[in-house]
């Protein structure tokens, strides 16, 4: 496929908070792009840092940046402004210390177009700060490898987590993560869904509202996205139950509305698993009462599968949380 101006626009929608440090570097890969047709939608979100500043000077010296300067009112608030200033066809989303291949969005751009799918995504490499830009440079003409298309991604994302069984079934390209970066979308699938405001986990909590909406995905090998793994990350930092409570809400939605589309609801069930961190994370007598409400919720949503159901996802649960012991104790902890 020729890729050039006349191809659909995509808008990359980037949330900035306190982040001047790795701004720079982040806009500057994105805007390195080979996809001709973007724009670049920085959502200041009440910085209080040089990063507003950072980002008019991008503005200034780029006419496919716009800024948006607004009240600080947290991740998904930022990311709703950007789809609502979008103009794209298309629409992705980068964090604000990551970085992007210069070919990323053409290569999910053409993915897309060449099997008609309403979402294309892409792998990723987790990285410590210090050594992602030479890992970049090092990566930036790795030859393209395999993609796939499938239909009822739903499913898929609910039944395709385990890093284990992903490697014994040779399905990794039926993985995908729960982030919104790695992934292109037709911004039409968002006309009426917007991410909950002043939560966590707002990703999760319109995964399957998204999935379900969608008739195929596009996945591709290739690894384009670099996630960078800091220590002052929201991710290390400290939680409290009130972020444990909107994990377990997050995940009760997607578990609700796959059960009803005849799903199992597996990564769900293990998400929802986050009542014992919030159980621990108790400090307050609100926390507390949360927690109670939240205890019997996931009992409720529990109890609403059948015996075989809930022993499938039991044993798939206590695999991924072998899974994510390892990757705690080994690639979490790069810098």
């Amino acid at each position: 496929m020729v890729i050039d101006a006349s191809t659909p626009k995509v808008s990359i929608i980037v949330p900035v908070y306190n982040s001047a440090r790795y701004l720079d570097a982040c806009v500057s890969s994105i805007l390195e792009q080979d996809y001709p047709n973007i724009e670049v939608l920085l959502v200041d979100d009440g910085s209080t840092d040089a990063s507003g500043e950072i980002c008019d000077r991008f503005a200034a010296s780029d006419a496919r940046v716009v800024v948006l300067h607004r009240d600080n009112g947290g991740i998904a608030a930022a990311q709703n402004s950007g789809l609502d200033a979008a103009t794209g066809e298309l629409v992705t989303f980068c964090d604000n210390d990551d970085l992007m291949s210069a070919r990323m969005i053409g290569r999910l751009v053409e993915i897309l177009l060449t099997t008609g799918a309403d979402m294309s995504c892409c792998r990723w490499y987790n990285v410590g700060a210090s050594a992602a830009a030479s890992l970049r440079q090092s990566t930036a003409d790795a030859p393209f490898g395999d993609f796939i298309a499938f239909d009822r991604p739903g499913a898929r994302y609910q039944g395709v987590f385990s890093v284990l069984l992903r490697k014994l079934t040779r399905s990794e390209l039926f993985y995908f993560s729960e982030a919104n970066w790695g992934k292109l979308y037709r911004r039409s699938l968002f006309e009426g869904i917007r991410f909950p405001e002043h939560r966590y986990a707002q990703d999760v909590a319109v995964a399957m509202d998204l999935y379900q909406r969608m008739g195929l995905v596009a996945s591709t090998e290739d690894r384009l996205y670099y996630w960078l793994q800091r220590a002052d990350s929201v991710s290390h930092g400290l939680r409290t139950a009130r972020y444990y409570h909107d994990i377990v809400r997050a995940h009760g939605r997607c578990f609700e509305l796959a059960l009803a589309d005849g799903i199992l609801p597996a990564r769900a069930y293990f998400g929802l698993q986050a009542i014992r961190f919030e159980k621990r994370s108790i400090v307050t007598s609100a926390d507390r009462e949360l927690y109670e409400q939240d205890r019997r919720y996931v009992c409720a949503r529990v109890a609403s599968l059948t015996v075989w159901q809930r022993t499938q996802c039991a044993l798939l649960r206590w695999l991924r949380f072998l899974e994510v012991q390892l990757y705690n104790r080994t690639i979490h902890r790069r810098t």
